[in-house]
């Protein structure tokens, strides 16, 4: 599949794709500003399955110092780490799973492992 994470005919065919899978797990990896993770948080989150995860890849960003990204529109403040946060605030059915980063000497996921509880 080809296009942007967040078109609705992207979207709708990945869900047409796991219709019917016993475990969907989400890795989303695109745009890091806020506002597209957090349209990609509510677009693929219905699709993961209770007990599976979706990821949030550079959530890291958030805990760098201001212009550590260079020229991109992403930075602390505007990335995928404070999407996550944004929300995890309205929907309870996910948690951050510590367990995950607990076991990792180096991540780019910091508390981006989000597991559906149901």
């Amino acid at each position: 599949i080809q296009g942007s994470s967040v078109d609705v005919g992207i979207v709708g065919q990945v869900a047409n794709l796991t219709a019917g899978a016993k475990r969907v797990l989400v890795f989303l990896d695109s745009n890091h500003t806020h506002e597209h993770v957090l349209a990609e948080l509510r677009a693929y989150t219905p699709l993961v399955t209770p007990g599976s995860y979706c990821v949030a890849f550079d959530t890291i960003v958030e805990h760098l110092p201001p212009g550590a990204t260079g020229d991109r529109p992403w930075g602390p403040g505007n990335s995928p780490g404070s999407a996550v946060r944004a929300f995890l605030a309205d929907h309870p059915e996910f948690a951050v799973d510590t367990a995950i980063d607990d076991k990792l000497l180096i991540s780019v996921a910091p508390g981006g492992y989000l597991k559906r509880l149901r």
